[in-house]
């Protein structure tokens, strides 16, 4: 499988500034969740409820997501650091867990640590799940943190 980072990063950016342009969210906790939940070859993916707390210095992210419907597919959820100012990742998504899908629908709690001495300014973390042919299914961001 090989995903393009470029597509990626324009991707993120766009998503990005598609959430601030709305006001940020949905129904979600987090800070705003996309994507259908259904994906090609009727894979049912959805990443949601992103949320963020800081504790002892670190930020600690997590995320729920669900992925099945269609049995041995492989799905890859990856992260990524949004500059909440500049509307861009301030590194390249990160590869948390690459999932196999089964008929039945199963849920996931997803965790990224991140220092807070490595975040200037306010940011947020972009979780998003891409089909085996590296097209996006879903996404959820945390509501921004830190900062000066």
């Amino acid at each position: 499988m090989s995903v393009n980072p470029l597509r990626n990063l324009a991707l993120g950016t766009v998503l990005v500034l598609a959430l601030v342009a709305c006001g940020g969210g949905s129904s979600d906790s987090g800070g705003g969740s996309s994507g259908s939940g259904k994906g090609p070859g009727g894979i049912i993916a959805k990443v949601a409820k992103a949320q963020v707390k800081i504790t002892n210095g670190t930020a600690v992210a997590t995320t729920t997501i669900s992925v099945g419907g269609v049995a041995g597919k492989h799905v890859v959820l990856q992260w990524g650091l949004i500059d909440a100012l500049q509307g861009g990742e301030s590194q390249a998504e990160k590869v948390i867990h690459r999932y196999t899908t089964t008929s039945a629908v199963k849920s996931y709690d997803e965790t990224v640590r991140i220092p807070m001495k490595t975040i200037f300014n306010p940011s947020l973390v972009h979780f998003v799940l891409y089909a085996p042919d590296g097209s996006f299914l879903s996404s959820s961001d945390t509501d921004d943190f830190g900062g000066n």
